[in-house]
């Protein structure tokens, strides 16, 4: 009988950082935010190793939506005259 691969892996939280940015950056972004997802629910503090404020922001984007603490509108603005 062959061995199972095991229910979850442990990456440690830099290399995972790596891998939701070259997902987001390869606008993969169903799968980013389910691994910034995954990373918050397990108590993610900061997304190590980034330091661009865009990429910050987008990490989070999710998280503090569904708190409630911001909206964001993806629409573009109306002209004001």
């Amino acid at each position: 009988m062959a061995e199972e691969n095991p229910k979850q892996y442990f990456i440690d939280d830099e290399t995972l950082a790596k891998v939701w940015v070259a997902l987001f950056e390869s606008e993969e972004y169903a799968l980013a935010q389910e691994v910034s997802a995954s990373m918050i629910a397990q108590g993610c503090q900061e997304i190590t190793g980034v330091d661009d404020n865009v990429l910050i922001l987008n990490f989070w984007r999710h998280y503090l939506e569904e708190q409630g603490l911001v909206r964001f509108h993806d629409e573009e603005p109306e002209e004001v005259h």
